[in-house]
């Protein structure tokens, strides 16, 4: 059983049917395009590229390494700070220690 025709079946059909013919193109049109392109200069499309990109790159690198090495030193505590921490994990150790194992009864209660 074939099917009716859809829109787009009858667009593809009309747009074939009323299509227009395209002009033969001039028959020394390549030795012209080939003429142009040797004519034309040759340039360099990025031609300061390479002149900015070892100084960038040497810059990019020192502000890494500065960064890094920043991140890295911490400040050194001083001698109240590590009393401080000092006290505090005793205090915490201490009152962490357990009196006694618990029971089994009391594990699984």
């Amino acid at each position: 059983m074939s099917q009716p025709p859809t829109d787009s079946d009858r667009l593809v059909d009309f747009l074939r049917q009323h299509r227009q013919v395209p002009p033969s193109p001039a028959p020394d049109l390549e030795q012209r395009i080939m003429a142009a392109v040797a004519a034309s200069p040759h340039t360099k499309t990025f031609p300061h590229r390479r002149q900015w990109l070892i100084p960038s790159a040497i810059v990019a690198s020192l502000l890494i390494a500065w960064g890094s090495t920043s991140l890295l030193m911490q400040p050194k505590p001083s001698a109240a700070e590590l009393a401080s921490i000092e006290a505090f994990l005793e205090n915490t150790w201490e009152d962490f220690e357990p009196t006694s194992e618990p029971s089994d009864a009391e594990l699984y209660d």
